[in-house]
């Protein structure tokens, strides 16, 4: 008997139908009837009686069960085992991300982690830089991937890339936009004043970096809302509720389609230092390996032109046209 007669068994057994059976396991019912036929020549015992409502497990069956659900354990356990002995590590991991960076690359992590690190656990949450920030600090994380401030300069932080900011608004606010939907021109930063800013929750670090900057002021008297649900802001700017201040990830399905459009801000440096930072507590041993796939499917975001960072900023918008749009 092998692996695929055991799991045709069990899966028999679990819906009562080899018609079921059959669809869930992606197979033909006259090929999964044969593997059963097998089986129960094998064994010598008939494992199912066959009814009018489908089929059910006779005591020989029964008896069997237990034994193909403990082989069938045990194998996994060995590949475990095996895979685990190869890489050396074992534990859990904790990581975080930004909501916009994470929903793209989360899964690739998840399975990369699952693949290449069979010991290992991961746990992966997904909020705003302010939470990242303060989840970090408390030691709740092993290590983040967080826009950086100086409030995280006493741990251990390396450079991953500067994101930029867009203005984020309606289809055709900023004039003609690329195939990204990005506009051609920048907005001079001043412009700003003049428009209802929504935005998600900014770590104290990352406001003081605005205010200290010359048209900081004009952000936060445009500042409005505050909104910790990255699906809310979205539905809000798409109802034409207001703008925002996001990296291209956040909104980039929104923008292909045209029912968003963005621009890059002049006049005041919207560049966001993007690290991966550690906390301060001993790693995990497991930590560097899972930091070296975050890397490596960052990068492959990169090369393939879907996260835009080190962008540099194109000349500012002197026109007067789209000062009145914002106005």
């Amino acid at each position: 008997m092998d692996e695929g007669q055991l799991r045709a068994f069990l899966t028999i057994g679990e819906f009562h139908s080899i018609t079921k059976a059959a669809d869930e396991l992606g197979l033909a019912q006259p090929s999964l009837s044969q593997q059963l036929l097998r089986l129960e020549d094998e064994l010598g015992a008939k494992l199912f009686d066959r009814t009018s409502r489908g089929v059910s497990m006779t005591p020989e069956g029964e008896v069997f069960k237990a034994h193909a659900e403990a082989i069938l354990l045990s194998t996994r356990l060995a590949r475990e085992e095996v895979r685990r002995s190869a890489t050396g590590l074992v534990g859990e991991v904790s990581i975080g991300m930004p909501i916009s960076l994470g929903e793209l690359i989360a899964p690739d992590i998840v399975r990369a982690v699952q693949h290449e690190l069979p010991g290992v656990k991961l746990r992966l949450r997904l909020a705003f830089a302010s939470d990242l920030t303060r989840w970090l600090e408390k030691g709740m994380l092993d290590a983040s991937l967080v826009y950086y401030s100086d409030d995280l300069s006493y741990l251990r932080v390396e450079h991953i890339a500067d994101e930029m900011l867009f203005i984020i608004g309606p289809p055709d606010a900023f004039g003609s936009v690329d195939h990204r939907g990005i506009a051609l021109e920048a907005i001079d930063a001043e412009s700003l004043r003049h428009v209802d800013l929504l935005l998600p929750p900014m770590s104290k670090g990352l406001k003081r970096r605005f205010n200290q900057q010359q048209h900081g002021e004009a952000i936060r008297l445009s500042v409005r809302s505050e909104i910790d649900s990255l699906p809310i802001l979205k539905a809000l700017l798409l109802d034409g509720a207001g703008y925002s201040l996001l990296p291209y990830l956040a909104v980039r399905d929104e923008l292909r389609s045209g029912q968003l459009s963005a621009a890059p801000v002049s006049g005041m440096d919207l560049n966001l230092p993007f690290a991966l930072v550690r906390a301060g507590r001993r790693p995990p041993a497991a930590l560097p390996a899972v930091e070296a796939i975050v890397r490596s499917k960052l990068e492959e975001l990169r090369r393939n032109g879907e996260w835009l960072v080190d962008q540099p900023l194109r000349p500012p918008v002197t026109s007067p046209d789209v000062a009145e749009t914002l106005a």
